[in-house]
């Protein structure tokens, strides 16, 4: 069943077609950051190269059933040795693309160090929006040295120091989580974790498909049919841009 309404939202979100400008609400210095205090935000921090119909899942669902009052989604910026990206602004020209009219959908060109310096100016609970390989590969895995070095500092809301104020770890560091929300890939069972992650509760679960950019990625290196796993606008931008027609798969 769940696969059929998956499949089905993909189908909707795959097709549509916005013929106005397209843009999220931007977090900038213009924006009153007073209007975040006392709301509930989701932090949803990622590579996003390209987001896709499984990331747009997760984000509709967890504003949907009322997890947050926001969702901000926040591409990792890079210049880091983690892996390979397309340019920022690329990726975030993709996120803007696709959430005309809503004022719950939030993204921003602040660096980790300014993201984080604006937070600390309003009271807003903030949760962690991520997917359940974060949770079995870095968080709670087989690896108790990943483990370790990783609780510390995701999601911590860390000073920054300056050598990270740009790049992916600061991503990683700014923001303080107090709970999660886990999108699960595939048939992953957490059940497991008794409803924590070490010291921070689990607000809720989104079940997912097992979709990932890398897919989407080696879609169009291949010249096959995106269509089931990005948005009409996502696929336009890919199309001008010419992007990921050399990606070599990791």
């Amino acid at each position: 069943m769940f696969k059929f309404l998956f499949n089905s939202y993909v189908a909707l979100f795959g097709s549509l077609f916005f013929s106005s400008a397209l843009i999220a609400v931007p977090l900038n210095d213009s924006f009153e950051m007073k209007k975040l205090s006392g709301k509930t935000v989701g932090y949803y921090s990622g590579s996003f190269d390209p987001i896709h119909l499984g990331h747009q899942y997760v984000i509709e669902n967890v504003l949907g059933k009322g997890y947050v009052d926001y969702v901000l989604i926040y591409p990792a910026p890079g210049g880091d040795h983690f892996k390979s990206r397309s340019e920022l602004a690329l990726r975030q020209k993709m996120i803007a693309s696709l959430y005309q009219d809503n004022p719950q959908v939030l993204f921003t060109h602040w660096s980790p160090k300014q993201l984080q310096d604006n937070f600390s100016q309003v009271e807003a609970e903030v949760v962690g929006i991520i997917g359940s390989d974060i949770v079995t590969e870095k968080l709670m895995g087989p690896d108790a040295a990943t483990n370790e070095k990783y609780s510390k500092v995701f999601m911590r809301g860390i000073p920054l120091k300056e050598n990270h104020f740009y790049d992916t770890v600061g991503a990683v560091k700014a923001l303080k989580a107090d709970s999660f929300i886990v999108a699960l890939r595939g048939n992953v069972d957490l059940s497991y974790l008794g409803g924590k992650i070490y010291d921070r509760p689990i607000r809720g679960f989104i079940f997912s498909e097992d979709m990932s950019s890398t897919k989407v990625r080696e879609a169009v290196r291949c010249g096959g049919d995106v269509k089931q796993m990005v948005s009409l606008p996502v696929q336009q931008i890919i199309e001008q841009e010419g992007v990921y027609c050399n990606f070599d798969a990791e």
